[in-house]
């Protein structure tokens, strides 16, 4: 069920992208992603590497409307005696809003849903408070660099800060 809701959504963001190619305000960035577990999160789990895909819609002057689909691994942690905590897969899927304060400075918000494998498991609900910053390039595209916390609550809670580096196209 988890990866027919994954490909329907990156089919929905790819056709939403193809079918936007005319408009210029529309923004399809591909990034990697740096988490860091905190709260309980980090005591039985470390760094987070993963990637992430952000589609881009005006709705207003200085107003986006975003959808955001990732992946996210964090390693366990040791937990002595050769034990290891299990490795946690998160894949958020989000929608969210992006507001620019000036010129490439941006505060945003995400929710959604985060799909759980490994030592959690499940559907989470997921949400991110963000702040970020886009830098134009030579050849008039940009890259995004944000700072976020990506929280996750079923039976508990997941935290963690994170980072994310993408190229807007």
């Amino acid at each position: 069920m988890k990866k027919i809701m994954l490909l329907l959504v990156a089919a929905t963001v790819v056709n939403v992208a193809a079918s936007a190619q005319d408009n210029r305000n529309f923004k399809f960035s591909v990034g990697a992603e740096l988490g860091f577990a905190t709260g309980s999160f980090s005591s039985s789990h470390s760094i987070g590497i993963g990637g992430s895909a952000q589609a881009e819609i005006p709705l207003q002057d200085k107003l986006n409307g975003t959808g955001y689909v990732g992946i996210l691994a964090y390693n366990g942690k040791s937990a002595g005696s050769g034990v290891k905590f299990k490795g946690q897969t998160i894949i958020p899927v989000r929608v969210g809003i992006k507001y620019f304060l000036t010129e490439g400075i941006y505060g945003g918000l995400q929710a959604g849903v985060g799909f759980l494998s490994g030592a959690a498991t499940g559907t989470a609900f997921s949400y991110s408070p963000q702040i970020g910053y886009e830098f134009k390039t030579n050849n008039g595209k940009a890259v995004d660099a944000t700072f976020k916390y990506d929280g996750y609550s079923k039976n508990g809670s997941i935290g963690a800060l994170g980072f994310r580096l993408a190229y807007i196209f």
